[in-house]
């Protein structure tokens, strides 16, 4: 960064009451002092309500200042926010100004890169904070401000810190080896070595719950014609989204919303019902829903439960896949015509839920099953401690378990303390790389790249 003072918006764009500017870098006090005369004698966190002029002396806007002096601020730079009102033109003749004085547009995550790299946060605690600003549930919300906080980060530098002082002792057998002195015991360090890759394993339990707390989990709904899937949809949404008739073939596209269920978000999609059929567009809607289905983390197939459905679900059956497949027999408030044990039976599944779409009866218990068949066994460290380790984080933590592996193996087959080394050092160094100890430039630009401007 070259020692350059950035600036950007820090608040969402578009029409607003208030917005943020941040200007951050050596020269943010000096550039502002340029547009409110005086601002070089403000203390460090004050606040000042100022007219901020342009270098004609034209009024930009009636703004609060704030000013955060290096070290002490969140870049740790110098750094002053400016809360300015919400107009689009506001904020952008605002910003043209401060750049006309010296400061470049800052790029994405570029605030937060800039803390990192001075040491007021790490790694691990950096994507907590794009975790949070993208938080839409409590949990979502309580597991990125645990992260932020250092709960993952204490526990990997626990375990890299005890595999450097490892490295330590094996190093200095190597460097006293002309006098035979052994600074190791090859027994401790095998039980070290195996209570550490314990550790790991115990964070890498949630990685896939992790993932999908993050990223979100993909349900899409299926079934024959008139079964009910949009009325469903709807339920599920708590509001019509998706026009519900009695005319077979309504639903000709597939309908995306978000629905959240115990702190997880899903992509819930309502589909075209599955049926041969002599329409274009309504085989091309089946032939999306059937891709849909394919690419889902969960499909929920849909059956009229009042009907006679064996023959009816007989196409749809040869396009799903059974392992994620949940089975829900919809219409119970005209009666099933035959029970949900019968049912598990005739489909071969155990997984079949009962509702209601119109009374709204079951609905809680098909939550229950949506959440248990995608979520539930893999909650992890999530439910206990909130952790919950991104990809790039798992990945980190297997290559320092793989390592440990090699390590404990060289133990048993009486490697030198050369090759023990080599593979502790590695460990540590995996470790490292999820708080950012160790960690290339090309690693940054890709990890901020995926953050917002002005962040």
């Amino acid at each position: 960064m070259n020692g350059d003072t950035v600036v950007a918006l820090s608040t969402p764009p578009g029409e607003s009451g208030i917005a943020v500017v941040r200007v951050s870098g050596p020269e943010a006090v000096a550039i502002i002092e340029s547009m409110v005369h005086g601002t070089r004698k403000w203390a460090s966190h004050t606040s000042h309500r100022r007219l901020l002029r342009d270098e004609r002396g034209d009024i930009l806007d009636d703004v609060m200042i704030q000013v955060m002096r290096s070290p002490d601020s969140f870049t740790g730079e110098d750094v002053v926010e400016i809360s300015c009102h919400g107009a689009m033109q506001v904020v952008a003749d605002v910003i043209e100004e401060i750049v006309r004085c010296g400061a470049r547009a800052a790029g994405p995550g570029e605030f937060t890169r800039r803390a990192f790299l001075n040491g007021k946060l790490d790694l691990a605690q950096a994507e907590a904070i794009a975790d949070l600003i993208a938080a839409e549930t409590r949990l979502q919300r309580r597991v990125a401000l645990e992260h932020l906080e250092g709960g993952l980060s204490r526990k990997v530098r626990g375990i890299e810190e005890i595999l450097l002082d490892q490295l330590a002792l094996i190093e200095a057998s190597i460097d006293f080896a002309e006098d035979e002195i052994t600074t190791f015991n090859p027994e401790e360090l095998g039980l070290i070595a195996g209570e550490l890759r314990g550790r790991i394993e115990e964070l890498l339990d949630s990685e896939v719950a992790g993932g999908k707390l993050r990223r979100g989990i993909r349900v899409t709904i299926v079934g024959p014609r008139n079964a009910g899937k949009s009325s469903i949809y709807n339920a599920l949404l708590g509001e019509e989204r998706a026009i519900v008739s009695p005319v077979p073939g309504t639903t000709r596209d597939i309908l995306r919303e978000r629905i959240h269920i115990k702190g997880f978000t899903y992509h819930l999609e309502d589909t075209a019902g599955l049926a041969e059929t002599g329409c274009d567009i309504e085989a091309r809607g089946i032939s999306i829903g059937r891709r849909a289905a394919r690419e889902a983390d969960l499909v929920m197939f849909v059956i009229d439960g009042s009907g006679a459905w064996r023959d009816e679900i007989a196409v749809g059956l040869e396009t799903v896949d059974m392992a994620k497949t949940l089975f829900v027999l919809n219409k119970i408030d005209l009666g099933l015509s035959i029970s949900q044990q019968e049912a598990a039976q005739i489909l071969g599944s155990p997984s079949v839920a009962a509702v209601s779409a119109i009374s709204g009866e079951g609905l809680d218990t098909l939550r229950q099953w949506i959440f248990d068949r995608t979520v539930q066994q893999g909650m992890g460290e999530i439910g206990r401690e909130r952790i919950a380790v991104n990809a790039r984080q798992g990945a980190a933590l297997r290559e320092a378990g793989e390592a440990l592996r090699r390590f404990v193996a060289a133990l048993g087959d009486g490697a030198p303390a050369e090759i023990l080394s080599v593979e502790i050092r590695a460990a540590a160094d995996a470790c490292g790389t999820v708080t950012g100890r160790t960690v290339t430039e090309d690693l940054l630009d890709v990890i901020f790249s995926r953050f917002c401007i002005g962040k």
